[in-house]
């Protein structure tokens, strides 16, 4: 069943477009209706660019104080799908893209998605201000080496007391 949604949905849709086109056409005219489908994709552009803007800058301030980005990337691809669906000619896309710009279907979208994807962050090591030392997370270091860069003497045999910076067991 799930493996016909799609065919259908790449089929329907343009059929569904073309007809929307029609009835439109009909109650307002050509050129109106032109013009509407021009300004749909003049505000997708300018949605996309100043929601995206917003979007990265949030994501930019999340990575510098050490929060989780996530929800904000997932908001960021969810507007840039939105100004795809504006762009897009077409009533019907444009319908969706409006709609998925409303940040409380945003935000359930978003929340819906996180709960079906497994989203991993990494931190980048890089610590902006003045005092990188109070920003940086408490934790072990960790040093990950390949086989071939790590290497172990054995001086225990020489020297039976263990050094003071290994724990002895």
């Amino acid at each position: 069943m799930r493996s016909l949604i799609l065919p259908l949905v790449i089929l329907g849709l343009p059929i569904a477009e073309i007809a929307g086109f029609v009835v439109v056409g009909r109650e307002l005219g050509l050129a109106m209706t032109l013009l509407l489908v021009l300004l749909s994709g003049v505000a997708g552009v300018l949605l996309l660019r100043i929601q995206g803007l917003g979007t990265l800058r949030r994501v930019q301030d999340a990575a510098r104080a050490g929060k989780d980005p996530g929800p904000d990337v997932i908001g960021g691809a969810l507007i840039f799908i939105a100004a795809i669906l504006l762009i897009v000619p077409g009533f019907i896309t444009d319908i969706a893209g409006l709609i998925l710009f409303l940040p409380p279907i945003r935000r359930a979208i978003a929340s819906f998605l996180q709960t079906r994807l497994t989203i991993l962050t990494t931190g980048s090591g890089f610590y902006y201000g003045s005092d990188a030392s109070s920003e940086r997370p408490r934790g072990p270091t960790i040093i990950d080496l390949d086989s071939e860069e790590f290497s172990r003497k054995n001086d225990d045999e020489n020297d039976p007391s263990p050094p003071n910076n290994r724990i002895s067991r």
